[in-house]
């Protein structure tokens, strides 16, 4: 019921209604995902926090725990801690290589700790290794190949 709430937008009623279920069930990892979800959605990003944190402590199936480091990685970047955010996209991308969503996520909690150059380094990378556009895959050996030090100049 709460996951078709939050799935329809219904996220003050998603709110309330996984907050009432915490009292009865404070160990359900689906639930504090939940109300993560819920809270994070209406701008209550402070409050999303704890709630994430604990349903990734408790455990959550590989799905919901793919969202939840993405959730809590993101929140912890645009509340000003992208440090948190980085190390924990490390975290996840060790359980989930393959996953660009979160290898975009963290390129941006890069970014927020300064290392603009790193950043636009693995973004590179990152576009030409997922790109279908041919104007792009026409150069890609060239970016990858530049990507590598940005700053190099040939004389």
């Amino acid at each position: 019921m709460i996951l078709t709430l939050l799935q329809n937008g219904d996220y003050e009623t998603a709110r309330t209604t996984a907050l009432r279920e915490l009292k009865n069930n404070p160990e359900s990892a689906e639930l504090h995902y939940f109300a993560a979800w819920a809270h994070d959605a209406l701008g209550k990003e402070d409050a999303a926090i704890p709630f994430y944190e604990k349903a990734l402590a408790l455990g959550l199936p590989d799905a919901d725990r793919k969202e939840a480091y993405i959730g809590l990685g993101s929140t912890y970047r645009i509340t000003g801690q992208p440090e948190k955010a980085s190390l924990l996209f490390q975290k996840a991308l060790q359980e989930f290589p393959e996953n660009n969503a979160l290898r975009t996520f963290s390129i941006m909690a890069k970014y927020n700790q300064g290392l603009e150059k790193e950043a636009l380094q693995e973004a590179l990378l990152l576009l030409t290794n997922t790109t279908n556009d041919e104007n792009i895959l026409s150069y890609k050996k060239a970016i990858q190949f530049y990507a590598q030090d940005l700053d190099a100049t040939f004389h």
